[in-house]
């Protein structure tokens, strides 16, 4: 038994290390400022229905400021009224060197 425990206590502490290591990696990447324009919209009424945002976003591509302020904004964006489902969509307008 206890040989299972050491086991398993050098394989989380070896995890740990590679997580470790990689969140280093990550934290020094080059973040490169970007202002994302996102349009929230319902799409029953189309696209024009929408309200556009321009959010500063830091990130290491274009790619990854698109994707993590359209996902940001599906999670903070309210999507029910009166327990009532309300329609919403998003999609990125534009993106920008800041």
């Amino acid at each position: 038994m206890s040989r299972t425990i050491a086991a398993f206590a050098l394989a989380m502490l070896s995890g740990m290390a590679s997580v470790g290591a990689l969140a280093d990696g990550l934290a020094r990447a080059d973040l490169k400022p970007f202002n994302v324009t996102i349009r929230v919209f319902d799409p029953t009424k189309g696209i024009g229905s929408g309200q556009d945002y321009v959010l500063p976003v830091d990130s290491p591509d274009a790619e990854h400021a698109i994707a993590s302020t359209t996902a940001n904004a599906a999670s903070f964006t309210t999507k029910t009224s009166g327990g009532k489902a309300i329609p919403v969509a998003f999609t990125c307008v534009k993106v920008e060197p800041r």
